[in-house]
């Protein structure tokens, strides 16, 4: 029996889990608070990475399940990816089926591995208490370089 059958049961294990990184746990505390996460964007998030199966292969969740799993309403949902994207920690690209007809949006998490990649350079071995400013600052920038996002939409007003 694996470790995540012993913690959660056998029927819970077999349904799927997602893996998260520690880091993506506490992100807010390597934002600064002009890009910190509300709750619903958070959960958003984590509903993306939920659904994220394959390195490559971008999540493509409808916004009406992100809303429904999340516990928000659609337009919650649809305000919380804008906000991701518009900090520097998503990409939507548009889809469609085989069809020609509009599909649900693929979202490019690579700016978020980017960033996460960044806060583990800057703590190699630990996890922080507190982050400086000045590190706040520069993981800041790598996420204005990693995204093609306006700077002036980078920050929250």
């Amino acid at each position: 029996m694996s470790d995540l059958s012993e913690k959660w049961g056998k029927e819970v294990a077999e349904r799927g889990f997602a893996q998260i990184p520690n880091y993506l746990l506490i992100l807010n505390q390597f934002l600064d608070e002009d890009r910190r996460l509300s709750p619903a964007e958070l959960n958003v998030l984590f509903q993306l990475v939920g659904a994220w199966w394959r390195k490559g292969e971008h999540p493509y969740p409808s916004l009406k399940t992100i809303a429904v799993r999340s516990g928000i309403s659609d337009r919650q949902a649809q305000r919380a990816v804008s906000n991701l994207e518009s900090i520097g920690l998503l990409k939507r690209q548009k889809r469609k089926s085989g069809g020609g007809l509009i599909a649900s949006n693929a979202y490019d998490l690579s700016p978020l591995v980017g960033f996460l990649a960044q806060v583990a350079k800057a703590f190699p071995n630990e996890y922080p208490r507190k982050v400086p400013a000045s590190v706040k600052a520069r993981l800041a920038q790598s996420l204005q370089s990693s995204s093609n996002a306006k700077p002036e939409l980078q920050k929250r007003v």
